[in-house]
């Protein structure tokens, strides 16, 4: 209880409105804290009803099962109450998509909310060429990068085509000078690309689509 601060809303969740845990609690929350309390229970008159700022009050339900004596209906309606509690609030406090990827950052739902932004190559891991460059110097650099790919940029340090790997297998076939030929010969016009903000989940999908196995990713500035 010492970790409740006046700040903190207090949501107290009881059937009955009676249980001897729930006393202490109260009398902490009203008289030492000033703390606002919500309390979810059945009973008019119960010690909870009567002591909370706000006042939820479920119907008084059977429970299901032999003898109606293990919480069953009455905690489905609890949690049903908790949910529109949760989903009022957000909406309130125009909680979205940027606040649960800050605040559950692991698991599937921090999964799905990876933007190719926390996932992308930047800078020198990025095995960028100019597109005058010999095709000798390129196959050194996509060797040491180890990426299978390389980007292109022009005179300007724009992006103006990829060579793959399967690429140049492919061109090595059809030319007996590929060494001597120039990136730009053999590269790949306007790649495929997308912004840095897009989920991961959904460039993923890009990426099946068009069964390739890389992206170019251009920023907010580009």
């Amino acid at each position: 209880m010492g970790r409740i601060t006046s700040n903190d809303v207090l949501i107290l969740i009881s059937f009955s409105g009676e249980t001897s845990e729930l006393k202490n609690i109260i009398q902490y929350a009203n008289r030492n804290k000033k703390i606002t309390l919500i309390g979810i229970v059945s009973k008019k008159k119960s010690l909870l009803y009567k002591a909370s700022d706000v006042k939820i009050l479920i119907p008084d339900v059977k429970e299901a099962g032999p003898g109606g004596i293990v919480p069953t209906s009455s905690t489905i309606m609890q949690l049903s109450i908790g949910d529109a509690l949760a989903i009022a609030t957000m909406k309130h406090k125009k909680f979205g998509q940027l606040d649960f990827k800050k605040f559950h950052p692991s698991g599937s739902l921090g999964a799905k909310l990876k933007t190719v932004e926390d996932l992308m190559l930047t800078g020198n891991k990025i095995p960028f060429i100019n597109e005058n460059l010999i095709m000798k110097n390129a196959l050194k650099i996509i060797s040491n990068k180890k990426l299978g790919i390389l980007v292109v940029r022009n005179g300007k340090k724009s992006t103006s085509g990829i060579i793959t790997d399967g690429q140049i297998r492919r061109a090595s076939q059809k030319n007996n000078n590929l060494q001597s030929l120039k990136v730009k010969e053999i590269m790949t016009l306007n790649p495929i690309s997308i912004n840095q903000d897009m989920l991961a989940a959904k460039a993923l999908s890009l990426m099946n689509v068009k069964k390739i196995t890389s992206l170019c990713v251009h920023g907010k500035k580009s």
